[in-house]
């Protein structure tokens, strides 16, 4: 597939040509198939042709007899038999483009803070009644944390253990043992044997 590519000697280049030719391998350096170059109002000469992809050879021929190279060349290549440089142009191949597909974008609504968020702390509570915790979360926000309030500690209550009624003996074993710090010795279970 052709592609147009645009040739322009520069006004400092031209001087007082006002016109020229396009020559090169693409037309067989033929001057009769040249492209020929039009004066711009810069003063500088263009023309636009269709090349082939490939690379090519080319120079211009001016109006004034002189042959001239372009500044702008992809490369320069001796010629041997002419003793002269001949500019040099690779026309890619265009790849096929493909549609664009559009992408999904998802409409994202910007946040602006204008003023530091501030959260409340609340104090710790201790030895507080265990129904505290309940009261405390009814009346808070529903966004803010409830304080943190220690477990009250709950003992079980004591036994209470009958009296046993003092008698005269275990009296006298009291007092035989402040007087004396010793212990009191358990009194002997009565064993009764069984005879047959």
């Amino acid at each position: 597939m052709s592609k147009k590519v645009v040739f322009q000697v520069s006004a400092e280049v031209t001087g007082e040509a006002t016109s020229g030719l396009l020559l090169g391998d693409f037309n067989q350096w033929n001057h009769e198939t040249g492209f020929p170059l039009k004066k711009q109002n810069d003063g500088s000469l263009k023309v636009t042709a269709e090349l082939e992809p490939g690379e090519y050879q080319y120079r211009y021929l001016l109006n004034d007899g002189r042959w001239v190279n372009d500044g702008n060349a992809n490369g320069y290549a001796h010629d041997g038999k002419y003793g002269i440089e001949n500019c040099i142009i690779k026309v890619e191949t265009e790849a096929k483009k493909e549609p664009v597909k559009a992408a999904k974008t998802e409409k994202v609504t910007p946040v602006v803070v204008t003023e530091p968020i501030k959260t409340a702390k609340k104090p710790v509570v201790k030895n507080a009644p265990v129904e505290a915790p309940a009261k405390a979360a009814k009346k808070a926000p529903a966004k803010a944390i409830p304080a943190k309030v220690a477990p009250a500690k709950i003992t079980p209550a004591k036994k209470e253990v009958a009296a046993k009624p003092v008698t005269k003996k275990t009296a006298t074993a009291k007092a035989e043992v402040k007087k004396t710090g010793a212990k009191p010795i358990a009194a002997a279970k009565k064993t009764t044997k069984k005879t047959k």
